[in-house]
C-alpha cells in the first residue's frame, strides 16, 4: 500500500512580493499536478533534495521517515510553478498523516502552524525570509485568496464568462531563494492598492475592474523595478496581441511564468505568438485543480 498526495501548480494572480508584507495575495492553482508518494522502505528520498526545505524538514523528522520512500513527481518538467513547497507540503502532510489518518486532517491543518513550520526549513535567516503563502494556496486549491497579517482565507473559481486566462512558461528561471537573499525594503503601497482592486472585482464579478486591476499591478511591479528584462519584453509583444485583455509577469521578477486575461474565444492569436517566439502555454481556465489531496492506493 502506498500514501500519494497531489498537490496543485502554483502561479501568483497578483501578490508576489506583497506576500513578504503579509499582504493581499490570490493564487491560481493549476493541473497538472504535482504527486508525493510514500511507500515502506528505508528512508530515501528520492529526488527531494536532502538541502530542499522539504529535505531539511524529513531529516528533522528521521524517526518517523526512516522507514519511508518518497518518490516525487513533476509532470510539468520545465521547473517552477511551486515544486519545492509541494515537495514539502507532501512531506508535511504525511507527518501529520501519521496521527490523523485523513480522520480531522483538515482541522490539524493550521496555517500559522504550517507557515511557522515551513520558515523553520525554508529560511537561513539571511535577507527576505519567504513568505510561505505559495503552501496554503497548493493547499486549497482552485483560486484562493490569502491575507497572513489579517488572518483571511477563501477560495472561489474563476467567474468571469467573457474573459479567460492563461499561464505561459517563458523557459526563464530566478532562484527564488537567491533572489530573497538581496532584496532590500520596499514600498508596497501600490500593489495593495492595485491587489485589493482585483479582489473587489472577484467580489462583484466585474470584468473591466479585474483587468485594470491586473494592469495596475503589472505597473507597479515595474514602477518597483521587480520584472525583468526578458519578461518586459515578452510582455510587450503579447499586450499587443488580439484579444489580449491584460498580461503581467509571476513570482520572482517576473522571470518564469506569465498570466494573460483574453477575452472569451480569444486565445488563438496568443497560442500561435506563444509557439513563435518559443515560450509554452502550460494551464489556463480550463485547467482549475482543487488543492492538497491524499489519498491511499495500492502499490
Amino acid at each position: 500500500m502506498a500514501l500519494s498526495c497531489t498537490i496543485p501548480g502554483k502561479t501568483f494572480l497578483v501578490g508576489e512580493y506583497l506576500a513578504l508584507h503579509g499582504g493581499p495575495t490570490l493564487f491560481v492553482l493549476s493541473k497538472p499536478c504535482f504527486e508525493v508518494t510514500a511507500r515502506k522502505g528505508t528512508g530515501s528520498l528520492g529526488s527531494i533534495h536532502p538541502e530542499s526545505p522539504a529535505g531539511k524538514f524529513i531529516l528533522a523528522h528521521s524517526e518517523y521517515f526512516k522507514n519511508i520512500d518518497l518518490t516525487f513527481d513533476d509532470p510539468i518538467k520545465v521547473g517552477g510553478f511551486g515544486a519545492s513547497t509541494a515537495q514539502f507540503l507532501g512531506a508535511y502532510a504525511f507527518w501529520m498523516y501519521r496521527e490523523s489518518h485523513q480522520l480531522g486532517m483538515e482541522a490539524q491543518f493550521d496555517f500559522k502552524h504550517l507557515l511557522s513550520v515551513y520558515q523553520q526549513y525554508a529560511w537561513n535567516g539571511e535577507g527576505t525570509p519567504p513568505s510561505g503563502t505559495d503552501l496554503i494556496a497548493q493547499m486549497k486549491g482552485s483560486l484562493t485568496f490569502f491575507e497572513k497579517r489579517k488572518g483571511l482565507l477563501s477560495v472561489t473559481n474563476w467567474p468571469f464568462e467573457d474573459l479567460e486566462f492563461y499561464l505561459i512558461h517563458t523557459g526563464n528561471k530566478v532562484a527564488t531563494h537567491e533572489h530573497l537573499k538581496t532584496l532590500g525594503e520596499f514600498d508596497s503601497s501600490a500593489l495593495e492598492k492595485a491587489a485589493y482592486q482585483v479582489h473587489e472585482a472577484f467580489a462583484a464579478v466585474n470584468s473591466s475592474e479585474l483587468i485594470a486591476g491586473v494592469k495596475a499591478y503589472a505597473k507597479a511591479l515595474n514602477d518597483l523595478k521587480f520584472t525583468c528584462e526578458p519578461t518586459l519584453k515578452l510582455l510587450e509583444g503579447i499586450r499587443a496581441l488580439p484579444g489580449v485583455k491584460a498580461a503581467k509577469g509571476c513570482g520572482a521578477l517576473g522571470a518564469d511564468v506569465l498570466f494573460v486575461v483574453t477575452g472569451k474565444g480569444q486565445g488563438s492569436e496568443l497560442e500561435k505568438h506563444c509557439q513563435s517566439v518559443n515560450v509554452k502555454v502550460i494551464a489556463s481556465h480550463q485547467s482549475i485543480s482543487a488543492g492538497l489531496t491524499v489519498s491511499e492506493r495500492e502499490s
